[in-house]
């Protein structure tokens, strides 16, 4: 449902004018014609849709855009030219500049993107999509000459999957206290749903139904996409059930007298006393954490879950449609391929030369 939006200004509409926008006899008015109360209550009403979409965008990424618009002012005042320059040579040059400090590609790439949003939400001026498109291929450009040059890779990269022999030394390594209930059944939730960490930090209680002798449905209402709901079925190991794990850890917060309702994963103090609810980063932590406890040999983190099942949902031959409805990726989305990593060169599924008749 779409909420009501505010229309504030300084001049406040009454209620006939925030309900009723006339056309003029005849149909749409010419190009510039238009009444300039009419353009006066439209600028107010895209001011309030902005503000709305800026409060119901995860906080991680506001401030992420609030540091790439630092980032780009700097550049912008240390160059010579005003910030709402945006342009397509000022976006490479600003590309350039980013890659000869070290940034990695894909804070570059997130960096163009919160230019472009704060100078149009903040400062009402549209960027260019051509001239961002222009600043990306010289990106695509800077990597390709890295690569070709044998330059180290920059960033963290692509986020190690949670294959399932992982993922059983994981629950197993997670123990029998309150935290680490919790911890097996974040961990088996991540997986069960490709979860983000966001994501799961957004779960209530209420978005996990419990449907019997079925399993869940995990109404994801928080996501960076769109909202997904996931039928979470029962494990065929107890050790890594997602739905076991997740009435263990129910009846564990019962027992610490939590009432049923809340967010679905709380902090828990070194005392065992469960707190109030997580942030996307905490999960991410708990993931970690949890692989390290493990002795893995992988680093993971609040994507490793997501890109695990799809990988491994791949090598068992489900369908693609299948992974993209749990993934919340739309049908054919190149962005999904990025999940499916090679789990063994040696396996006709990741080798195109074997079985071929070669």
């Amino acid at each position: 449902m779409i909420e009501k939006l505010e229309v504030s200004a300084s001049a406040p509409l009454d209620e006939d004018q925030k309900t009723r926008v006339p056309l003029p006899r005849g149909g749409m008015p010419a190009t510039g014609t238009a009444d300039p109360e009419v353009l006066a209550l439209l600028d107010q009403l895209d001011a309030a849709s902005d503000e709305h979409a800026a409060r119901k965008r995860p906080a991680n990424t506001t401030r992420a855009y609030a540091a790439d618009w630092r980032a780009w002012e700097a550049f912008a005042s240390a160059s010579g030219f005003p910030a709402w320059a945006v342009r397509r040579g000022t976006l490479r040059a600003f590309v350039t500049q980013c890659w000869a400090d070290g940034d990695a590609p894909t804070t570059i790439d997130r960096r163009l993107a919160g230019i472009a949003v704060t100078l149009r939400t903040t400062y009402r001026r549209d960027v260019n999509p051509g001239d961002t498109a222009d600043a990306r291929e010289l990106l695509k450009d800077l990597i390709r000459e890295a690569a070709e040059n044998r330059e180290p890779v920059r960033g963290r990269g692509e986020a190690a999957p949670l294959l399932l022999p992982d993922l059983r030394r994981v629950c197993a390594a997670c123990g029998d206290r309150v935290a680490g209930i919790r911890d097996r059944a974040v961990v088996l939730m991540a997986f069960a749903v490709a979860g983000r960490r966001s994501e799961l930090a957004g779960l209530n209680d209420g978005d996990v139904v419990d449907e019997g002798d079925n399993g869940l449905l995990v109404d994801i209402r928080v996501s960076k996409t769109k909202r997904r709901t996931v039928a979470v079925p029962y494990g065929s190991n107890p050790a890594t059930c997602p739905v076991r794990a997740w009435r263990a850890w129910q009846q564990a917060k019962r027992n610490a007298g939590v009432v049923d309702g809340g967010p679905a994963f709380l902090r828990i103090d070194r005392h065992g006393r469960v707190l109030g609810a997580l942030s996307g980063q905490a999960v991410g932590s708990i993931l970690t954490r949890a692989g390290e406890r493990a002795g893995l040999d992988v680093r993971l983190t609040g994507h490793s879950g997501r890109a695990g099942l799809a990988t491994e949902a791949r090598r068992a031959g489900k369908d693609r449609k299948a992974i993209s409805n749990t993934t919340g990726h739309v049908d054919g989305s190149a962005a999904l391929e990025r999940y499916f990593r090679t789990t063994d060169q040696w396996t006709e599924s990741d080798n195109a030369l074997i079985g071929i008749g070669l």
